[in-house]
């Protein structure tokens, strides 16, 4: 009688057993009872003891699979603190375009500025002009200073004149952003 009970719990401990089922370097499908350290990396599934699978071990990753879910990963987290920012930042949409607005005045107002000065520099221009103009009519050389001041407004001109393009560039750069930022922020706050 305990050889019989000896007997039936051995093929109960065999049929519940786990199996393995794991594909070999031939591309072959293998049941065994265990999986070769070659293969384990492939990946492979245990199943119990009526084949029905328990668990899927996935292949391990190769190194360009591990980069890209790392770069996911760094993607995904870089959205969730620039959402976090614009939450901060912004409780509605109208406060958001409020800080649009005050931004694009406040380049709008560089650009008046220099408008300003490149008028100022222009009436500047056409008195050094105006002096050198007299000079060459009274038949004299004209005053080196006034020729190097003459650069010095032209020069000035052109530097204004960059800052505008500059500004200018700034203004749809800022466009672009908030209107990014705009849409983003409607979408996270209808959520």
């Amino acid at each position: 009688m305990a050889v019989v009970l000896g007997s039936i719990a051995l093929a109960a401990e065999a049929q519940s057993a786990d199996l393995y089922r794991y594909v070999n370097d031939k591309g072959v499908t293998v049941l065994d009872r265990s999986v070769p350290p070659q293969h384990v990396s492939r990946g492979y599934e245990v199943l119990d003891g009526d084949g029905r699978v328990k668990q899927v071990v996935p292949a391990a990753l190769t190194p360009e699979e591990r980069e890209a879910a790392r770069a996911a990963e760094r993607e995904q987290q870089q959205r969730r603190s620039a959402d976090e920012t614009l939450l901060r930042l912004y409780s509605s949409v109208e406060d958001l375009d409020r800080a649009y607005s005050r931004q694009v005045q406040q380049i709008e107002n560089l650009i008046a500025t220099s408008e300003t000065g490149i008028l100022t520099l222009n009436n500047q221009r056409e008195d050094l002009l105006s002096r050198a103009a007299v000079q060459e009519r009274a038949g004299r050389k004209v005053d080196p200073q006034i020729l190097r001041e003459l650069a010095e407004v032209e020069a000035e001109q052109q530097r204004l004149q960059r800052l505008i393009n500059n500004n200018r560039q700034d203004i749809a750069t800022v466009n672009d952003t908030f209107a990014n930022r705009r849409q983003r922020l409607q979408l996270l706050l209808a959520d």
